[in-house]
């Protein structure tokens, strides 16, 4: 089922990409095609949403979601309020297999044991797309993003069509588009706990036979679910605030259409910067610094706040010709965290504090050529090939306030004996300033990245139940580092240059690379309810620099090269059931391992693990259950099993398991692999009673996480095994097209962490929320 148009209508307007909207950023307005369905309640196969046909574009071409020899998850704007997904860390609960962190504001993915923890310095590996736009920077993606017209999760590497970086795969949030046919809206408001408030519209108004515009607003306020002791220095709870709106306009003629689209978000509120220290360091402990209770009680001595801008233009063209369809994508992202402020340390002492304003513009333009059915050999070819360009610059500007005591000390301890616990490099760099009520260090790193890329790919039908598909993308990239050095700032915030590693350093400042990535697949279709893939690929992730040091020169993070083995197959029936499973390995070379430790002489830095490698297994099955007997009763069960090891891992980062402090030179091989958990699964079961005034939907599920380490020295950082239980209940009142709409989230109350934040000082922890509960009213015009 589609939103306002049909798939007749999508196929006409030239099976378009996926047209995703400046993710989780602001899609927290965006409606569904749970709109327009709602409206015709009739022409539902099943009146149970968790059983919708969701139509994909993973082939850049809009297919069924069982057609598509690709191992994924989708869902429906329907299935997604079904499933009670409303923020981009819910998809972990739905999708076994993927790990969706948040820290300081910056999504943390991992897929299938494939990820980043990759701030702004460097790419992740699992891409974001929304609305056929990649964003490359991760920071304000964990915000929630309300109803959307679907998300598909692609597992494993996507070079070919998905492009740069998508070694561990790719999420592509699609967005509605406008609609030329008809005026429509919806309304939508809700209250939950800590005082949560969420407000969003959108309206679609068809100005001419061949111009539409669509505008969505939102608004949310809410107080966070942390508290402060008597010792906290803050005591004062700013609201969470998220606002924002999208304007899309589009003129849509037989054989051509253009959409512009204008997005703004705006963030403000603690977000994940508070991170209470629930491990203190021998360090920390000996400076004062307290172990923080794991229950959502802070004690902090410094201010936290969380503040992010955004804005992001696109333009979309489809052209089609008699023998193939063109697209062009064209973006401009810029995105500003002027200040992002939190406790480094993570306690009540005055030991370190932390600010880390942030900036990013990005450019990026994608032209594909496809095939359709006039194109020559469309009985037994299809095709898709084009070019990419992305320009970025991000700078990210670290401050931190070290041992600001009024005297100069911590806690009446002499600086001097706490720069002697130091190592030999910070400390002399220390020694050299005056110290004198402690000392503010200001960072400076600026990175440029400029990259083009050609890609191909094609299915050949070789008989009636065989393809072959065969792919490949060549990139071309630079990378420049325009800054990096180390200031000492004054109270009227003067700087003064101790070292300039861009200018004056030994290290490279860029590099030039190419890669060409390949991709062979065999499809098979035994019957019409049966298809079995079976794939060979390779993924490419871009290589980076160390650029935010201390007293450390530029150093470069080799590239990433992986190499993907999958067999799978999909099987659905007329009767309701559907069965899709894969197993698959992965080998990873030169991974990519982020760490933060100030007293290694970088605050973020980035090391090489030689190589990993992940073997698992991941399904996803639903069923009408005793159709027969019982109308629309919907099972669901998803699970993945993931063996993920670092097969080579020598001369490894990480820290005393007794004082915490930075060691290097460890050798970690044999270890597994940072937030992957070895069992994941998820399980629901919903029914749908009808009434007369319409159905009532009842929903309950639960997910399953065995924990995961978060650094890969597999010692002081885990997440520690837990499950979750949700449920929802819904009601749609037909002739008012009015949806109520209670739901809770963490019944059981467990205690996780969004993210673990490992560094110098100890476990800085951003617990997930406890047992909450919501009321959601929706109305469609």
């Amino acid at each position: 089922m589609t939103n306002k148009y049909t798939f007749h209508h999508l196929h006409m307007r030239n099976n378009t990409v996926a047209r995703l909207l400046p993710a989780a950023m602001l899609a927290i307005f965006c409606q569904t095609s749970a709109n327009a369905q709602e409206k015709a309640p009739a022409e539902r196969q099943s009146r149970n949403r968790m059983l919708e046909e969701v139509v994909v574009t993973a082939t850049k071409r809009a297919e069924n979601l069982q057609d598509v020899p690709i191992s994924m998850a989708a869902f429906s704007g329907d299935m997604l309020a079904a499933m009670g997904v409303d923020d981009p860390t819910d998809l972990q609960a739905i999708t076994p297999g993927l790990t969706y962190n948040s820290a300081t504001g910056f999504s943390i993915v991992y897929l299938r044991g494939v990820g980043s923890d990759a701030y702004l310095m460097a790419d992740p590996s699992v891409a974001t797309y929304i609305d056929g736009v990649y964003y490359p920077f991760s920071s304000g993606l964990a915000q929630s993003f309300g109803r959307v017209e679907r998300i598909e999760v692609l597992k494993g590497p996507q070079g070919t069509l998905f492009g740069r970086n998508t070694t561990g795969g790719a999420i592509s949030i699609t967005t509605e588009k406008p609609n030329i046919e008809e005026f429509y809206g919806s309304i939508e408001a809700s209250y939950g706990s800590f005082d949560t408030k969420k407000a969003s519209g959108i309206i679609n108004i068809p100005i001419t036979d061949h111009w539409a515009t669509t505008l969505a607003v939102f608004h949310n306020l809410s107080d966070n679910y942390y508290t402060f002791d008597s010792d906290s220095i803050q005591q004062g709870i700013p609201e969470e605030v998220a606002k924002g709106y999208r304007l899309k306009t589009m003129l849509a003629y037989e054989n051509f259409d253009v959409l512009l689209a204008t997005v703004r978000v705006d963030q403000s509120g603690f977000n994940t910067a508070l991170a209470p220290n629930t491990n203190p360091s021998a360090l920390t402990a000996s400076l004062g610094g307290e172990k923080q209770a794991r229950n959502h009680t802070a004690s902090v001595n410094a201010p936290i706040n969380f503040d992010i801008d955004s804005t992001v233009y696109f333009a979309e063209t489809n052209f089609r010709f008699n023998k193939f369809d063109s697209k062009l994508i064209l973006s401009k992202q810029s995105l500003l965290n002027p200040e992002c402020l939190t406790d480094f340390d993570g306690t009540n002492a005055p030991i370190i504090s932390f600010g880390s304003p942030t900036f990013s513009d990005v450019k990026t333009a994608e032209l594909q050529f496809i095939s359709n059915e006039d194109s020559w050999g469309s009985s037994w070819l299809e095709w898709i090939g084009g070019f990419y360009y992305i320009d970025s610059v991000a700078g990210l500007d670290p401050k931190f306030s070290l041992f600001g005591g009024e005297h100069g000390d911590v806690l009446g301890i002499p600086i001097s004996d706490v720069l002697a616990l130091l190592p030999t490099p910070l400390s002399n760099l220390l020694n050299s300033v005056p110290l004198t009520g402690g000392v503010n260090l200001g960072l400076h790193g600026l990175l440029s990245t400029e990259s083009t890329a050609a890609f191909l790919q094609t299915t050949f039908k070789l008989t009636d139940w065989a393809e072959l598909t065969l792919g490949g993308r060549y990139q071309e990239e630079e990378r420049i580092v325009l800054k990096s050095s180390t200031q000492i700032l004054s109270g009227n915030d003067s700087e003064t240059t101790l070292l300039d590693w861009a200018n004056d350093g030994v290290g490279d400042t860029s590099v030039e690379s190419t890669n060409f990535s390949p991709k062979v697949a065999l499809n098979f279709y035994p019957n019409d309810a049966l298809m079995i893939y079976l794939s060979w690929q390779e993924g490419y992730k871009s290589g980076t620099f160390n650029t935010i040091n201390v007293t450390d020169d530029i150093d470069y993070a080799e590239p990433e090269d992986v190499v993907a083995y999958e067999l799978g197959a999909k099987y659905s029936n007329s009767n309701g059931f559907t069965l899709n499973g894969a197993i698959f390995q992965t080998e990873i070379e030169n991974i990519q391992v982020q760490f933060t430790s100030l007293l290694n002489g970088g605050a973020v830095t980035f090391e090489n693990a030689g190589a990993g490698r992940i073997r698992g297994i991941d399904f996803d099955s639903k069923i009408l259950v005793f159709p027969s007997l019982v109308d629309d009763l919907v099972f669901s069960l998803s699970g993945a099993y993931l063996d993920a090891i670092y097969t080579d891992y020598k001369n490894g980062s990480g820290f005393d398991e007794e004082t915490g402090i930075f060691v290097g030179g460890q050798d970690f091989t044999g270890n597994r692999m940072v937030r992957t958990p070895e069992y994941t699964a998820t399980m629901a079961i919903s029914k749908t009673f009808m009434f007369k005034p319409g159905p009532l939907e009842v929903t309950v599920d639960g997910y399953y996480n065995s924990g995961y380490p978060y650094q890969a020295q597999n010692t002081l950082f885990f997440e520690e095994e837990y499950y979750l239980i949700n449920a929802r209940a819904s009601f749609l009142i037909e002739e008012w097209d009015l949806r109520i709409t209670a739901s809770g989230k963490n019944l059981n109350d467990a205690v996780y962490a969004y993210s673990q934040f490992p560094n110098d000082f100890g476990r800085l922890e951003a617990l997930a929320p406890p047992t909450n509960y919501s009321l959601a009213l929706q109305w469609n015009f």
